[in-house]
């Protein structure tokens, strides 16, 4: 997976906290000064979209950052990037392939998921 370099460092400087299946999508950190912790590498999609779907302001924004992230790092590499969309229908792009994926898919980590429908959508066409 050669984008997973890309996704970790910048989980680490946006300080995307750890999955908590129980009580809601993502676990917000009990002490200010934690940032990643070893479970944010294993964040899955149907965490991140209950959380980009949260009626829960601190959920919705620690998912807008996920994706952030995912979209900072992954621009030109595996999509074309804001030339060819804008940041709206970019957002759209991830909720419908998140919304329509099976459970299989959701099981998945978020950034593959995520970086899969971009390239798929809006690849970078080769200059002839």
């Amino acid at each position: 997976m050669r984008f997973g370099k890309y996704i970790y460092a910048t989980l680490a400087c946006v300080g995307i906290i750890s999955c908590d299946a129980q009580s809601q999508s993502i676990k917000i950190p009990s002490d200010e000064k934690q940032r990643l912790s070893i479970e944010n590498l294993n964040f899955k999609g149907s965490d991140f979209l209950s959380a980009y779907m949260s009626r829960d302001m601190q959920q919705r924004r620690l998912a807008e950052m996920y994706l952030s992230g995912v979209l900072d790092s992954t621009e030109g590499i595996f999509w074309c990037g804001y030339k060819v969309a804008l940041p709206g229908s970019i957002q759209e792009q991830v909720y419908v392939a998140l919304k329509s994926a099976d459970q299989t898919t959701l099981n998945k980590r978020a950034s593959e998921i995520i970086t899969s429908a971009l390239s798929e959508k809006l690849p970078c066409k080769e200059e002839e």
